[in-house]
C-alpha cells in the first residue's frame, strides 16, 4: 500500500522538524520544503530547497511537487519568522520578510496545491500563533501576519467542506525552539514554562487521523506557565 503524501515546509528544524519525523513514523512520504538541506533517516523523504521570502521560488516549488506527486494528501504550513520591536522600529525588509513568509508563501503554495488535496480529501494544517489571537506589543506585525493565516485557514474550509478538503489552524504558545535563539526573549528552562515541538507534532498526527467526518478547525495550545527571560537587544 502506498504512503500518503505530505508537503512540510520548515522541515529542517524545530515545529517542522519534529512534524516531519512523526509522519516518516506513521508511514507517511514527506516533501521538506526549506532553505537548509534536511536530513532524516528516510528513504521516505524529500527535500525541496527553496527561499519562502520569493514568491517564484514557492510557485516553483509546488510545480516540482506536484510533477513530482500525482496525490498529495496533506499541506503543512508551518515556515516562519519573527521580527519583535517597537513598530516604529522594524525595517522595511523586516516587515516584507514577516509578510511574505508567513502570509503570502502559504497563500501562494495552498493555491497551486488546492487541486491535488481537494482530489485525495486531504488535509491542510496552517501552523499560526497563539499571538493570532490578541493583541501583541512589540510585536503587531508578526501577529498582524498569524492573524491573517488565521482567518485565511476558517475562510478557505468554509469555501472548500463541500470538496472534502479539511483545514485546521494550530495557534501555538511560545515553543522551545531555535525561533528564539536570535531574539530578545525566550522562555525559563522550566519545563512547564513551554511547549515543545513533540506536542505540536502529535497534534498535527492527531488531527490527520481523526475521522473524515469531523474536522477540528482550531486548536490554540498553551504552556501551564508563561515564564520569559529577556536578553539585551541588539
Amino acid at each position: 500500500m502506498s504512503r500518503p503524501v505530505a508537503v512540510v515546509t520548515g522541515s529542517s528544524s524545530g515545529i517542522g522538524r519534529a512534524i516531519t519525523e512523526i509522519l516518516l513514523e506513521n508511514n507517511w512520504r514527506v516533501c521538506g520544503v526549506s532553505r537548509r538541506t534536511s536530513s532524516f533517516n528516510s528513504p521516505h523523504y524529500t527535500h525541496v530547497s527553496a527561499d519562502l521570502s520569493d514568491s517564484q521560488q514557492v510557485a516553483d516549488v509546488a510545480t516540482q511537487i506536484t510533477r513530482e506527486n500525482p496525490a498529495i494528501h496533506a499541506l503543512i504550513n508551518n515556515a516562519g519568522v519573527g521580527h519583535f520591536a517597537p513598530h516604529e522600529e522594524l525595517s522595511l525588509t523586516q516587515i516584507t520578510d514577516l509578510v511574505s513568509v508567513n502570509l503570502l508563501a502559504p497563500l501562494i503554495l495552498s493555491k497551486l496545491l488546492l487541486r491535488p488535496l481537494k482530489e485525495t480529501h486531504g488535509h491542510l494544517i496552517n501552523i499560526s500563533s497563539f499571538s493570532a489571537l490578541e493583541s501583541s506589543s512589540f510585536g503587531a506585525a508578526y501577529a498582524a501576519t498569524k492573524a491573517g493565516l488565521k482567518h485565511f485557514g476558517d475562510s478557505l474550509f468554509e469555501e472548500c467542506r463541500k470538496s472534502g478538503l479539511r483545514v485546521t489552524t494550530i495557534s501555538p504558545d511560545i515553543t522551545r525552539t531555535p525561533f528564539y535563539d536570535e531574539l530578545s526573549f525566550a522562555p525559563e528552562d522550566d519545563e512547564a514554562a513551554a511547549i515543545t515541538p513533540e506536542c505540536i507534532a502529535h497534534t498535527v498526527l492527531q488531527i490527520l487521523t481523526q475521522r473524515s467526518g469531523t474536522v477540528t478547525t482550531h486548536v490554540a495550545m498553551r504552556p501551564q506557565r508563561l515564564f520569559l527571560k529577556k536578553r539585551p537587544r541588539g
